[in-house]
């Protein structure tokens, strides 16, 4: 492995690193300073609005980047103290069909004259990155601190196959997983 790669390496892991550390950080600081204002908070949106509540906020946030991303669903029903498997499948599974619906968008869009021309170079580059690597690089790409609903509109505006929806759905997965764990740990801190 050259320099440059090992540099790249390095700095992408201490971003994922400090990206982990904030969200512990906040978590922390909400738990410790408004404990008592969240866990009202979760319960009256869970009551509210329910599991399809959950499920439905984390499919806005990656299917159009909307401003409030899943962890704070996380936390919403973790405050309102709901079961770990409802809580983390409600996420999961609005997140994943929001990643699918913005990656479905994104390709429709990709289409269009204007932005397929202007698309063609880099599209081009990176499916022969993607022919001479397969999927390892998206799969790293998951694993820096980018939005998945971004990472859903490029591969779609991009016009990579549905396979490439598969490796960032995966990859989705242990990230909304440990996401759940540090937020768990640091709530009850």
């Amino acid at each position: 492995m050259d320099r440059a790669t090992k540099n790249e390496t390095l700095f992408a892991a201490l971003r994922v690193t400090a990206s982990f550390a904030l969200l512990v950080a906040t978590v922390t600081f909400l738990g410790w300073a408004f404990r008592e204002q969240l866990s009202r908070f979760g319960d009256s949106f869970v009551a509210r609005f329910g599991v399809l509540g959950i499920a439905a906020g984390s499919f806005f946030a990656d299917c159009c980047h909307f401003p409030i991303p899943p962890q704070f669903y996380l936390l919403t029903g973790i405050a309102a103290g709901r079961p770990p498997t409802i809580v983390l499948s409600a996420v999961l599974v609005g997140s994943e069909l929001g990643g699918l619906t913005a990656f479905a968008l994104a390709r429709v869009v990709g289409r269009a004259p204007g932005v397929a021309r202007r698309l063609a170079s880099t599209r081009d580059l990176l499916s022969r990155a993607l022919a001479r690597q397969g999927y390892v690089g998206l799969a790293a790409a998951t694993l820096l601190p980018i939005s998945f609903s971004i990472l859903c509109m490029a591969s779609g505006a991009m016009r990579l196959p549905y396979k490439a929806y598969g490796v960032l759905a995966v990859m989705r997965v242990p990230r909304i997983v440990l996401s759940y764990v540090v937020i768990v740990l640091a709530w009850y801190r």
